[in-house]
């Protein structure tokens, strides 16, 4: 009896930390300036998840939504001209 409950324990403890592990950011996550272009409203692209944060890009791309997965997409200024955004390219960052 005892070992089920050990057991059992053991199981809860487990996907709880699978559970706050896939919800933290990532470690390398630093964002990358600029924003992601919105998605026309009825619209949605691949329901696929080619990238995972800004960091699995080219360098002056950004991982963005695409209305059902996340693609690099180039980043487009913010609104109200913060200076977040460097012109240039691809290449820039």
């Amino acid at each position: 009896m005892k070992t089920g409950t050990i057991f059992v324990l053991v199981a809860f403890i487990m996907v709880g930390m699978e559970v706050a592990c896939a919800q933290r950011p990532p470690l390398r996550g630093r964002q990358r300036p600029g924003v992601c272009p919105e998605v026309p409203k009825g619209m949605a692209g691949i329901c696929a998840e080619m990238c995972s944060g800004d960091e699995s890009c080219p360098k002056g791309m950004k991982c963005c939504s695409n209305g059902c997965g996340h693609v690099c997409k180039l980043p487009v200024p913010k609104k109200g001209g913060s200076g977040d955004y460097v012109k240039g390219g691809p290449d820039v960052y």
